[in-house]
């Protein structure tokens, strides 16, 4: 695998690059990567930034791999995406991310694990994961508070595709900036991170969290529910296949 993902340490701030062209699809090598990188942070009292962004590409993030979809490789990408998931969650470092063109699937995941969120005007947000048979486990634990069921069913019920201004008015992102400006707008978050006390950060994050007991109770019963009610079913498998087949899928109905 090429170097897909670049890591950069810089006084209080770690930078994670996405650098996968086109659309930064995430397999679960580079999802395990990402646990690699943050994992050894929950210690790391030097570090209270991270800052994850993408470059040289048309989308932050446009989900993960469909070919790790497959029966014989779901478990292993779900796992893995478990166990990313919790390290995000465990976080003491304030998580900026950076995001353009679309952010869907896994991708919109990991900014719902995000802190803080600088969007460009371009970017788009979608959980199309009921398209192919397949369930958001993150998104559809978390999209509900935050944005209200009936707009958290549009997209993981309908896989509707939603633009920035909806996910601004909803409180999804933090800024919006021009896609030509975006990274100097992310930059100038962070910058204005690094002026408050780091314990005074980690103190407010925690108590901030102090409800994600709850948060992170019910993403572990979306990775449940995965396991148990979707990937056993026929549809599952047909959905991934037909995708890749290019081919309408053909469900089975009971």
């Amino acid at each position: 695998m090429p170097n897909a993902i670049e890591v950069g340490h810089e006084g209080r701030v770690l930078t994670i690059v996405l650098q996968y062209p086109p659309l930064n699809i995430l397999e679960r090598a580079h999802i395990e990567s990402l646990t690699g990188m943050l994992s050894p942070l929950q210690s790391d009292s030097a570090i209270d930034v991270v800052w994850i962004r993408a470059d040289h590409t048309k989308a932050f993030c446009a989900g993960v791999s469909v070919a790790d979809h497959l029966p014989e490789r779901a478990p292993a990408m779900l796992a893995a995406f478990r166990r990313l998931s919790e390290t995000m969650q465990r976080l003491p470092q304030v998580i900026v991310i950076e995001v353009f063109g679309s952010v869907l699937g896994g991708g919109l995941e990991l900014m719902i694990l995000s802190d803080l969120v600088v969007a460009a005007d371009d970017a788009r947000f979608g959980q199309p994961e009921i398209l192919l048979a397949a369930t958001p486990p993150v998104g559809a634990a978390l999209l509900p508070a935050r944005v209200g069921w009936q707009e958290a069913a549009r997209i993981c019920l309908l896989g509707e595709t939603m633009d920035v201004g909806w996910a601004a008015q909803r409180g999804l992102v933090t800024r919006v900036a021009p896609r030509a400006q975006l990274k100097e707008a992310a930059q100038a978050v962070v910058g204005q991170l690094l002026k408050m006390s780091g314990p005074v950060l980690r103190a407010t994050k925690r108590i901030m969290a102090g409800g994600s007991e709850s948060a992170a109770n019910a993403i572990n019963y979306g990775f449940d529910v995965y396991y148990s009610d979707v990937l056993p079913t026929q549809d599952s498998q047909e959905g991934i296949a037909a995708f890749l087949a290019k081919r309408p899928p053909r469900w089975q109905h009971r």
